[in-house]
């Protein structure tokens, strides 16, 4: 008996004890500002609440079988889907237990090391934390491999100019695929391989609205081929001023700059779904913040080809370049990356 439902077919509503702690569990999500976990727990808790519903089985008293047999009916998905699953049930019980709705934890002894699950290996590193801790955390974006970045862009799909120059750029500059959008041909040094940013987080007037980033002269051939060449064949092109537009629209819009990116990353191996938003759709572990946050990461632990010397960009200037007011905002981004550490300071730690 699956938990989920098949395409097309209408979600199961939930009813009695399955809805109340359900809506409960997601206003408090909600009201305790983690907006960034609520799509995937309220969508993974949802799968659980159906599972129990269906086999009558009480929530408040469900048992550790329960649980593993959820998580067998669901080994055909995708890893990281297992784990954010049964991490979602985890935490969901500690909290429901802090606040009395349950004496136990049924999920307290079933984790990914298990013999049985042993064979899943979640490329979510935040979710096998998760787990580990068993405690309420904020999902995060995580940084790709440079190898994996290399993958995307060696698999642009087409039009090849205009999306290789797409995904270089965001990875290059880190911006947000909001601001790329934004981008019109005047805000572009061509000569400085400059472009200048209006925040998509901060407003008119304040000191971090207006910022400037950078590319690499290996965009050079890419940003003529298409700003003088490719872009003047779209009939949308005499109306636009955007860097970047569409045959339909005169600027394309970041959702289409997003769906290039989690499509080319799919098509290059490197991308896979991790759960799904209350709508229902496919959250991907790829999209466009993910090459802003690989971007980060590897700017500043010096982990990129393109720095051989592995000196890395100051936080303080990196956080000028991503847009943040704040070093800790700035922070948040840049993954942990022990084997860098351990090599920087055994190379550069006191003797």
């Amino acid at each position: 008996m699956s938990s989920n439902n098949e395409v097309g077919e209408k979600p199961e509503d939930l009813t009695g004890i399955h809805k109340e702690l359900h809506d409960k569990y997601c206003a408090f999500l909600k009201g305790s500002g983690k907006d960034t976990t609520l799509q995937t727990r309220r969508s993974c808790l949802r799968q659980w609440m159906v599972y129990c519903q269906r086999n009558e089985i009480d929530p408040k008293t469900s048992k550790e079988s329960h649980v593993r047999e959820f998580v067998d009916q669901n080994l055909h998905k995708a890893d990281t889907m297992v784990a954010s699953l049964l991490s979602t049930v985890s935490v969901f019980y500690i909290w429901a237990c802090n606040r009395n709705y349950c004496e136990t934890n049924p999920a307290e002894n079933v984790s990914l090391d298990d013999t049985d699950y042993n064979h899943i290996k979640p490329q979510t590193s935040q979710k096998v934390k998760i787990l580990k801790q068993r405690g309420d955390t904020d999902d995060a974006v995580i940084a790709i491999p440079p190898e994996d970045v290399q993958k995307i862009f060696e698999h642009p799909g087409s039009p090849a100019i205009r999306n290789e120059l797409l995904l270089r750029l965001l990875y290059q500059t880190g911006v947000r695929s909001v601001e790329l959008a934004n981008v019109r041909l005047r805000d572009i040094d061509f000569g400085k391989r400059e472009i200048r940013i209006n925040s998509a987080k901060a407003d008119p007037g304040d000191d971090n609205y207006i910022r400037y980033v950078y590319y690499h002269e290996n965009l050079d051939y890419l940003m003529r081929e298409w700003v003088e060449k490719q872009r003047h064949s779209y009939p949308t092109a005499n109306e636009s001023d955007y860097l970047f537009l569409t045959q339909q629209s005169p600027q394309m819009r970041p959702t289409y700059i997003s769906r290039i990116v989690k499509e080319q990353a799919k098509e290059a191996g490197v991308n896979e779904p991790i759960g799904e938003d209350a709508n229902g759709n496919t959250r991907w572990l790829v999209t466009a913040h993910t090459l802003r946050h690989s971007m980060a990461s590897h700017s500043a632990n010096g982990t990129h080809p393109a720095d051989p010397d592995e000196d890395g960009i100051p936080v303080h200037m990196l956080a000028k370049v991503l847009g943040h007011r704040k070093l800790d905002t700035t922070m948040k981004y840049v993954s942990t990356d022990w084997q860098q550490i351990r090599k920087v300071v055994r190379e550069r730690g006191p003797r």
